[in-house]
């Protein structure tokens, strides 16, 4: 995936109210993003923070959001990075 975790952010922010998620879903994954994107890409605590908003989405979030869709997709290629 090519996004960037600023540009997936900016999609959370400007697409979080038309989205299948709720709201306050939104904000919690946004939030734990946030947090991440202050860290250095190939930290633990980036990963860390990535993987977090990733599992929050695959456990609460509808499996119709597009913005949970993207949030796995960026989960996955971080994680493929790693390896």
């Amino acid at each position: 995936m090519d996004m960037t975790l600023t540009e997936l952010i900016r999609a959370l922010d400007e697409r979080g109210v038309a989205d299948a998620a709720s709201t306050d879903q939104v904000a919690s994954v946004r939030r734990g993003l946030a947090v991440a994107v202050a860290q250095d890409p190939g930290s633990t605590a980036y990963q860390s923070g990535v993987q977090g908003a990733a599992r929050l989405v695959s456990e609460t979030w509808p499996f119709s959001s597009e913005l949970g869709t993207l949030v796995l997709a960026f989960s996955e290629a971080v994680q493929r990075r790693v390896r």
